[in-house]
């Protein structure tokens, strides 16, 4: 029986730990501020819903714009030596 096992994990423990810690008190405090928006505004739930989804979809993009990393140019190809 062999072991088979990742020596090198794709996302790194301690990384994968902080996403998680993010997402939970994102979730818990979105949750809470809509509960909150919902009874002090005069929004429904679908239309709570809609708002929600669309702060996120803008969050989502101005994260992805700013970590855009630059396009790496492929190496031009070296022309032929002449006379060989």
């Amino acid at each position: 029986m062999s072991k088979s096992s990742c020596s090198s994990p794709a996302l790194p423990v301690r990384r994968g730990l902080i996403y998680l810690i993010v997402a939970g008190t994102a979730w818990g405090t979105a949750g809470a501020a809509a509960s909150l928006t919902f009874l002090a505004s005069d929004l429904g739930p679908l239309a709570l819903s809609f708002w929600r989804c669309a702060g996120g979809l803008v969050l989502l993009v101005a994260v992805r714009a700013l970590r855009r990393r630059p396009a790496v140019a492929a190496p031009r190809p070296r022309a032929p030596a002449a006379g060989g």
